[in-house]
């Protein structure tokens, strides 16, 4: 009796077993061409969606014989590849910066310019065969497939500039040196002592990109603001503490067969440098503000050279005597 019941009961476990793994095989089909047909949808969506990549953007400048192209991105740049009228391309490197210029040179009547530019996230955008046209007056026109015909003049670049200068200080005996640079035109600087007076410097450089001042350092430590303008009227404020001096004095002497060299200063000596007969040395971390340095001389002429610094600010001496 029990071995009859076993046997119904195996023989009603296949039938069950039989029909689960026939339902299952039926399930994972379905699921399988489901997969399949979800997949083909999104591969199709894929290949036919154009990149959304956020492009750079491109600005032309026109100075004197040159033209410069700023380039932009705000996914930062690797590499620029341009190439003249189908010639030899030329490669930019960038280590990721947001804006790079290129600079070419004008070249009256119709040009072909090819660019490409490769982002840091490595996406490449190209853009072939855009036709740009100088004429006599230096009016730059572009054309290509993706836009209308525009002619970019300084007017024009003029409104669309919101880059202000930059502007660099550095030190000469008794004089701060202020330069500053803008990418289209300079127009002048206002400079102030101590929160004194403004006083205005222009004079500018061939191209007016560029203004040069040299201003009468004030004795001791003050305080110097330079508001450097643009022609678009950009602006650019620095404010610095300056240490007015008139440098090292340096006193050269000779006794017996030595040259005998004093450098003194009101505010301390921080370097000095000097040549004697082509042996050049570096003296670092003086203490002090007097210096006195002895060098023995050789038979026939002996020349020096020497620059003894108070800070930034450097004093030079040069001379020669004979053994």
């Amino acid at each position: 009796m029990n071995q009859i019941l076993s046997f119904q009961t195996s023989a009603g476990g296949r039938k069950i077993l039989f029909k689960n793994t026939k339902n299952l095989c039926i399930f994972l089909i379905i699921f399988a061409i489901a997969l399949i047909c979800s997949g083909g949808y999104r591969l199709y969506v894929n290949i036919n969606k154009e990149a959304d990549i956020a492009k750079p953007v491109i600005v032309g400048h026109i100075n004197g014989n040159k033209t410069t192209f700023n380039i932009k991105s705000n996914i930062g740049l690797q590499k620029i590849i341009y190439a003249w009228n189908n010639g030899e391309d030329c490669v930019i490197t960038s280590a990721g910066e947001h804006e790079k210029n290129i600079e070419i040179d004008n070249r009256i009547g119709v040009n072909e310019l090819k660019l490409k530019i490769i982002d840091s996230d490595n996406n490449t955008i190209t853009y072939d065969n855009i036709k740009i046209v100088y004429d006599e007056d230096s009016s730059m026109l572009i054309n290509d497939d993706n836009q209308q015909n525009q002619t970019i003049s300084l007017e024009e670049a003029l409104k669309n500039d919101k880059t202000p200068p930059v502007i660099s200080l550095s030190a000469e005996t008794a004089t701060v040196v202020v330069d500053a640079i803008d990418d289209l035109k300079m127009s002048y600087i206002l400079y102030s002592w101590n929160g004194g007076e403004e006083t205005k410097v222009t004079g500018l450089s061939e191209d007016e990109r560029t203004l040069t001042a040299k201003i009468d350092a004030l004795k001791g430590y003050n305080k110097i603001k330079i508001k450097a303008y643009d022609l678009a009227g950009n602006v650019k404020e620095i404010e610095k503490e300056v240490h007015g001096t008139g440098g090292p004095k340096i006193a050269v002497t000779r006794e017996d067969d030595q040259i005998v060299v004093n450098v003194t200063s009101e505010y301390g000596i921080t370097k000095i440098e000097y040549d004697f007969n082509e042996e050049v040395k570096t003296i670092d971390n003086i203490e002090g503000n007097t210096y006195e340095l002895r060098l023995d001389l050789v038979d026939g002429v002996n020349y020096i050279v020497m620059s003894a610094y108070e800070g930034s600010v450097k004093a030079e001496y040069k001379g020669k005597t004979t053994k």
